[in-house]
């Protein structure tokens, strides 16, 4: 499947790096864990919503996604985040995002993304 340039998306991606325990206001540990992520990376994806019988082909019919993103050429990974505006780096990206990959399908010449939109 070939896609084309004029039909690509402009979105910002980040992925998950790993986690920091979070420090109250007095410098002891409260036992939570924070996940960190990388630096917002703008990509250009071919996107579309994902009501048809291709998608329920390749991910299921249980599956509950949002929307399909399609790629020859990007590797994104399960949980990473999409964003529709670039996210200022000192946002919170588990509260801004737009979009989380949640299912992933690789073909011998595409990878298709599950989306699920931020509720």
């Amino acid at each position: 499947m070939r896609t084309l340039e004029k039909n690509k998306s402009n979105l910002w991606y980040v992925y998950r790096t790993g986690e920091q325990d979070e420090v109250d206001e007095n410098g002891h540990y409260t036992g939570v864990t924070i996940p960190t992520f990388s630096t917002p990376t703008k990509v250009r994806i071919t996107i579309y919503p994902s009501g048809s019988t291709i998608v329920e082909q390749t991910f299921g019919k249980d599956t509950s996604l949002d929307m399909v993103a399609v790629s020859n050429d990007l590797e994104f990974e399960i949980d990473g985040l999409l964003f529709e505006s670039e996210p200022l780096v000192t946002d919170d990206y588990t509260q801004t995002y737009t979009y989380s990959i949640d299912r992933l399908a690789k073909s011998l010449n595409t990878i298709t993304y599950g989306l699920k939109r931020r509720t």
